[in-house]
């Protein structure tokens, strides 16, 4: 049996949660469009130091937003190894200029092991979550995968698909 005290603690409990959940919420978005707008004006290593703590905290936008810096070298010498770290964990939370640039890194084999399987898995999923330069990435890549690599792709496709709850279009 619940008591009404107990019920009214525990409102009160997940109440309280939720607003601190809101206000860091508002902080990080606050934090991001800072680094955004230093960003836009050129002022990258404002960008990049604002961006870093967030993407350490797993906030997409701006894992996505450090790879891009990183892949660029601006505002940090550039590293594509590091871009792809940063682009994959953006990419693995369905966010989808993370997962074209993840793809486009594959295509190229610039800063991973060159995998238009990878790529046109990545690309695809890119295009599916909206992100119209995946179709590009996407054809670049079917242009050179064999049928067997083809095959292996579309279940890599299907997974990630599953995994993103995406429906096949």
């Amino acid at each position: 049996m619940i008591r009404p005290r107990a019920a009214l603690i525990a409102l009160l409990v997940m109440a309280v949660a939720s607003i601190g959940h809101a206000a860091t919420d508002a902080q990080r978005d606050k934090e991001f469009g800072r680094g955004l707008t230093a960003f836009n004006t050129g002022d990258f290593k404002t960008a990049f130091e604002a961006w870093t703590p967030l993407a350490e905290d797993h906030d997409a936008r701006a894992e996505a937003g450090i790879g891009f810096m990183f892949h660029k070298g601006l505002g940090t010498a550039a590293d594509n190894a590091a871009a792809a770290k940063w682009f994959q964990r953006a990419a693995d939370q369905g966010q989808p200029e993370g997962q074209l640039m993840l793809g486009l890194l594959y295509l190229y084999g610039t800063g991973v092991p060159q995998s238009y399987i990878h790529a046109l898995a990545w690309c695809q999923i890119a295009q599916d979550f909206g992100q119209p330069d995946g179709q590009f990435c996407r054809d670049m890549a079917i242009s050179y995968v064999s049928e067997a690599d083809m095959r292996e792709s579309y279940h890599m496709i299907d997974d990630m698909r599953l995994k993103f709850g995406l429906r096949k279009p």
